[in-house]
């Protein structure tokens, strides 16, 4: 008997109900050994399998075993997704093609942009103009919240002013991997902290022209620290 997908706010789903277009980009990632891959959903068999891209390096394509366990991380309306499942097989021909076991339970969590979590990520920091603040790049802050859109970037000194380009490097852990992203941000605002205690200088900088690689990782990282607050994981 199937089992209904289960989504954060405790509502039914079956996946093919979440009608994730043909052609989304979706992660891949494996375990042993450690791989993750930008593949494109092209469909589903219901009840029996997932079809998405078949994975591939150096334009070579790569023919993952048999029951080997995946995790498939993809974005669909306003919820970040995640289900383990299993390869059935890889195909080459007609179309070179990955089957994966239709998922029986699905982690998702509603998405809003704006919603703000609290880290102590490490993060390093380029200047788009070198010429605006003396020292020399890259620099070492600490990003204190991240959302979808941007994010609060802590340094022992300014980094830039207001209307400014930065850009920050940082290692997001998503499942079982750490994805090193880079984005371009606008400095939109700037607070100074100035106590008997520290100094420091907090930029909120918001986040410009993010392509989908980055997009989908950064709403994984997003999606991920919410389930854990929410579920206590």
């Amino acid at each position: 008997m199937s089992k209904a997908l289960i989504t954060a706010d405790d509502a039914p789903l079956r996946f093919e109900g979440l009608r994730l277009p043909v052609g989304e980009t979706v992660r891949l990632e494996c375990r042993a050994p450690q791989r993750r891959w930008a593949l494109s959903y092209v469909g589903l068999l219901p009840e029996q399998a997932l079809l998405v891209t078949l994975p591939s390096r150096g334009n070579q394509p790569v023919l993952l075993p048999e029951d080997t366990p995946v995790t498939l991380r993809f974005i669909a309306g306003n919820r970040a997704c995640a289900c383990t499942t299993r390869v059935q097989k890889s195909v080459l021909a007609p179309q070179p093609l990955l089957y994966l076991d239709y998922p029986r339970q699905l982690e998702a969590v509603k998405i809003r942009s704006a919603t703000r979590l609290q880290t102590r990520l490490l993060v390093s920091v380029d200047g788009g103009d070198e010429l605006q603040t003396a020292g020399s790049w890259p620099r070492q802050a600490l990003c204190r919240d991240i959302s979808l859109k941007g994010a609060q970037i802590e340094s022992a000194d300014l980094l830039g002013e207001v209307g400014g380009t930065l850009y920050v490097t940082a290692r997001l852990p998503v499942g079982e991997l750490d994805q090193v992203v880079l984005f371009e941000a606008k400095i939109c605002n700037l607070e100074e902290v100035d106590s008997a205690t520290e100094y420091c200088v907090r930029h909120g900088v918001e986040f410009q022209s993010l392509d989908e690689e980055t997009r989908l990782v950064l709403t994984g990282f997003v999606y991920q620290q919410m389930l854990r607050e929410q579920f206590a994981l």
